[in-house]
């Protein structure tokens, strides 16, 4: 499957069932996240006002207008600060923390983004738990006979602003928009760089 995947920005205009929708977005939210803490969001894009938005933010990038689902996949720098509660309620119903064990992630934790805040990383470590998910989401995809489009190439400030982010308390950032839908067409395979030129052993070559 991994193999097969291909970039698509073929779309039919098809509409894809909603009750798979949610599935699908359930499976992606599964997704791995830094001490469980799911930092991170997806916003749907529905309407053809904000779609028309967010297509001129990406730059007019096609597959936006085509795809009958497109989401923006937002990284949430602190939103541990929301989430804790909500997670550690479930590990303690769970049995896997006792309220001694909350309390010591909480600290934990509230050091850690500390640490990472001073050096100025809290953006840089919040994109990448957004875009664990948004992998899962394209193979989640896959899986269904979907196809999908990742984009990176947009103005951010104009995409927030489109998806009602621009003036937020929160310090937010788009991670990835990606398309998807049922494939018009088939990709071909571009191949990719051998093992040798890409994979190296106990160190990167200077």
């Amino acid at each position: 499957m991994v193999r097969s995947r291909r970039a698509n920005r073929e779309f039919l205009p098809d509409a894809l069932p909603e009750d798979e929708i949610t599935d699908f977005l359930d499976v992606v939210l599964r997704a791995p996240s830094a001490f469980n803490m799911q930092a991170r969001s997806i916003v749907r894009v529905e309407s053809p006002e904000v779609r028309a938005a967010v297509h001129e933010a990406a730059r007019g990038q096609k597959q936006i207008l085509q795809a009958p689902l497109v989401l923006a996949f937002i990284a949430e720098p602190d939103g541990w600060e929301d989430t804790f509660d909500e997670v550690a309620a479930q590990y303690l119903e769970s049995g896997q923390w006792d309220d001694a064990a909350a309390a010591a992630k909480r600290a934990g934790i509230a050091e850690f983004q500390k640490v990472r805040r001073d050096l100025g990383r809290s953006r840089e470590y919040a994109i990448r738990d957004a875009m664990i998910a948004a992998s899962f989401a394209m193979l989640a995809a896959e899986a269904r006979g979907w196809a999908s489009s990742p984009m990176t190439g947009f103005d951010e400030e104009a995409l927030k602003e489109a998806l009602g982010a621009g003036d937020s308390a929160r310090d937010v950032s788009v991670a990835l928009l990606l398309a998807v839908g049922r494939p018009a067409g088939a990709p071909r395979d571009p191949g990719r760089l051998p093992l040798e030129r890409r994979v190296y052993v106990d160190g990167y070559p200077l």
